[in-house]
């Protein structure tokens, strides 16, 4: 099972990118899981009139070869950040009925919906199949920028144990 994760946020102090990373490090150690990580720091975006980067043909590239997705990202205005968005409209041919997973870290405890705008965005343009556990975690759950919330690093093991599970069924 090949496995994209895109780490969206552009922050050098991204609570998002933590998620990623420590579900990162827990799927990699999975057999029969290639991990692809992704951190969008590192690719050049440009809209997509201006033409697509060099990096963002390797990074479309790259996605077309994943069996699946997880997409990790920060709240923004109540929805997902402009790299991401420039992701979804110049990078995700090739990834259409394939399956996806979110983790998302916001500033406060009511932006859990916010993740839904990508949930619709995958599932209405290219037909894809989402994991219902999107892990969503907040300021207060993370300590002197690090998290600390027990609860959330049972969530994100949990996230791992079902979207390994479901998306190799998926992908039989």
């Amino acid at each position: 099972m090949k496995t994209l994760l895109l780490s969206s946020s552009l922050s050098p102090t991204s609570q998002s990118r933590q998620l990623c990373r420590r579900v990162a490090e827990t799927l990699a150690a999975e057999p029969g899981v290639e991990l692809d990580f992704v951190d969008l720091r590192e690719v050049e975006l440009r809209p997509c009139h201006l033409g697509k980067t060099p990096s963002m043909k390797e990074l479309a590239e790259r996605i077309a070869l994943a069996d699946n997705y997880i997409f990790g990202m920060g709240v923004h205005c109540y929805s997902i950040n402009d790299g991401l968005k420039l992701v979804l409209d110049n990078c995700m041919k090739g990834c259409e009925g394939k399956f996806f997973g979110i983790l998302c870290a916001a500033g406060g405890e009511k932006s859990y919906l916010s993740s839904m705008h990508l949930t619709q965005m995958c599932m209405n343009e290219w037909r894809m199949l989402q994991l219902p556990r999107v892990v969503y975690a907040h300021d207060g759950d993370f300590q002197d920028g690090v998290l600390s919330n027990p609860a959330i690093e049972e969530r994100l093991e949990l996230f791992v144990r079902e979207f390994r599970c479901i998306g190799q069924k998926l992908i039989a």
